[in-house]
């Protein structure tokens, strides 16, 4: 929204910005410098990161956060130890059919078992 007295207001204004001359020069060879600089970034080679790197990163942004880093160790936790106990679980059925077997042999070794 345009006041109607803002040219009035903008006359003492306009004059000083026409008196105003900047008294600040550049460095010498400043557009060399800037070219040269525009080169070097051109010709300069992509870093490439690894994924290792990136994973690093990400960990160390992370980790700072207490509540966070306890839910992902909390996470990590159960992860493992669902997976350790289904591994265990088919491992023991394994281990006693097996045995079972064994001991069906021992007591009459004429007995025909199936085999797995």
């Amino acid at each position: 929204m345009k006041n109607d007295n803002s040219n009035e207001n903008d006359v003492p204004l306009r004059a000083l910005l026409q008196e105003w001359k900047p008294e600040a020069s550049l460095p010498p060879r400043f557009q060399e410098q800037v070219w040269r600089r525009i080169e070097r970034a051109e010709t300069a080679p992509v870093p490439t990161v690894s994924l290792a790197t990136v994973f690093a990163n990400w960990l160390t942004n992370l980790l700072p956060r207490p509540a966070l880093a306890t839910a992902y160790v909390a996470v990590l936790l159960v992860i493992g130890a669902s997976v350790g106990w289904s591994q265990a679980r088919q491992e023991t059925a394994r281990v006693s059919g097996e045995l079972s077997t064994r001991y069906a042999q021992t007591v009459d070794p004429y007995q025909t078992t199936p085999q797995p």
